[in-house]
């Protein structure tokens, strides 16, 4: 599940429900919208389960519990990496299955094990997104590509949440941006059926309807499975599918 991100799987809803990825307001009022991003308001969460402890100094409980089980990994792993790589696998599928909490509390834990772990910031970003927190996400997710930036799937995330910003008017993102990221996760990733959605998305925000079904079908012969076809329909309302295939 490491890879299988929740901005990709719920991007996959459509753009109906905005799939991840969201366009922005005034030329989007008959548009796409995004499936909620979770999270209305600020819950109160022990430290533990804010992103990398909410960036305040742990309380000594908290302090003697992260020492005690970076020793335990240190005493039971042949190695930090293989520590990180064991726990990374149950975060994500923490993250798969909405246990935001949970996933949280065990990126953080990496991020003690390592703090340059890639999986720990791009893990850290994709929850922040969850929790409604752009800003914050656009700057893990950075600093992950930063780390690593052949991660053309993180990349397509980062994008995703600018595009998000720019659909909420949030100044995090404008279409410029989503559009430099996803091609360049694109040069990485041809195949990368998500990214040619989303940037069939900026193109359709961008009223160039004719290059938005070049992405469209783009992403059908990348993966069909991946294809929205909700949002299909809201193009050919637009424009018919030059193609002829989708009606």
């Amino acid at each position: 599940m490491k890879r299988v991100l929740l901005l990709c799987l719920i991007s996959m809803a459509g753009f109906t429900a905005f799939s991840q990825t969201k366009p922005a307001k005034s030329e989007a009022a008959a548009a796409p919208k995004a499936p909620a991003t979770p999270v209305t308001n600020t819950p109160v969460r022990a430290a533990k389960y804010e992103v990398l402890y909410g960036s305040k100094p742990l309380s000594k409980a908290d302090q003697k519990e992260l020492n005690e089980f970076v020793a335990s990994c240190d005493a039971s792993f042949g190695s930090r990496a293989e520590a990180v790589a064991f726990f990374a696998e149950r975060a994500w599928e923490y993250v798969a299955t909405a246990r935001l909490d949970t996933a949280t509390q065990r990126f953080n834990l990496i991020s003690a094990l390592d703090p340059n772990s890639v999986d720990a910031f791009w893990g850290l970003g994709v929850i922040s997104f969850q929790r409604g927190d752009n800003d914050l996400a656009i700057r893990l997710l950075n600093k992950g590509l930063e780390l690593d930036s052949t991660q053309s799937m993180m990349r397509v995330d980062y994008a995703i949440v600018k595009l998000d910003c720019y659909q909420k008017g949030q100044e995090c993102g404008t279409l410029d941006e989503v559009e430099t990221e996803l091609k360049h996760a694109l040069a990485q990733d041809p195949k990368n059926a998500n990214a040619w959605m989303k940037r069939c998305q900026v193109a359709y925000y961008k009223e160039n309807y004719e290059l938005a079904w070049t992405y469209f079908h783009e992403a059908r012969m990348a993966d069909i499975l991946q294809l929205d076809l909700n949002f299909g329909s809201l193009l050919a309302a637009k424009m018919p599918d030059p193609k002829g295939i989708f009606k």
